[in-house]
């Protein structure tokens, strides 16, 4: 359960392990957005591709019994450095240095987190997969995988930026995101296709743009028309019926 010392151990954590370049508060107030809607307390979580950490010790914050993080980029990188995760054993995740497609278990996760890394389960298949049938079908098995690790009425959360961007559909790079290459991700309707042969039901949210705060945040209610001229970020939440 969540308390202030294990508010202030995961702050510890994140100014320590240097977990993103945005302000403390200001990425708080993104992870408490962006997990809207998800009940860690007691939960096992699966983080896929989890990166240096962040959403997995957010998770454990919240109260998650075990988190289990899959990066298998960690092993031997300097960025990902997991060496004070036990400042508080009660935010101890831990750290799989393999792929999804690596992983074998019997466990089953009622929460499931790609944040930003359903595109690099196989970046040469997903690139394809809007006008490739074959590409499609093999990914899907990549997604089955996904879904046979999920609970009972468990949750996926994948976010992503959308291939659709007004600065990249005009060939040139967003001042919002230099970095998106935009041919390289796909539509959240694209996504949850995946899905559709289960009992599944979906949330999708545009997400707010950090650095402008609070403002950020409200043009996020207007949908997908700002996102598209800034940085086509979604929120998907797949709920298993």
């Amino acid at each position: 359960m969540m308390s202030g010392k294990n508010y202030k151990n995961f702050q510890k954590i994140y100014n320590d392990q240097k977990l993103s370049h945005h302000p403390f508060k200001r990425m708080f107030k993104y992870l408490n957005w962006c997990f809207k809607n998800i009940d860690f307390n007691d939960q096992n979580v699966l983080d896929i591709g989890g990166g240096n950490g962040i959403f997995s010790y957010y998770s454990k914050f919240k109260g998650a019994k075990e988190v289990v993080n899959l990066e298998p980029f960690s092993d031997g990188s300097t960025f990902f450095d997991f060496s004070n995760q036990k400042i508080n054993s009660q935010l101890e995740i831990h750290v799989k240095k393999i792929t999804l497609q690596e992983f074998k278990t019997n466990e089953k996760f009622g929460i499931i987190i790609l944040h930003d890394s359903i595109n690099h389960l196989d970046e040469s298949l997903f690139e394809n997969i809007h006008k490739s049938e074959k590409d499609y079908k093999d990914y899907q098995k990549i997604i089955d995988k996904i879904i046979s690790l999920l609970s009972p009425n468990g949750q996926i959360l994948v976010t992503d930026c959308s291939r659709r961007n007004f600065w990249g559909d005009l060939g040139l790079k967003s001042p919002f995101a230099p970095s998106i290459e935009w041919n390289l991700h796909q539509s959240p309707k694209l996504i949850q296709s995946f899905f559709k042969n289960d009992k599944f039901s979906f949330i999708l949210r545009w997400s707010p743009f950090k650095r402008l705060g609070s403002l950020g945040k409200i043009i996020s209610f207007l949908g997908v028309i700002p996102s598209y001229f800034m940085q086509s970020h979604f929120n998907l939440l797949i709920n298993k019926k």
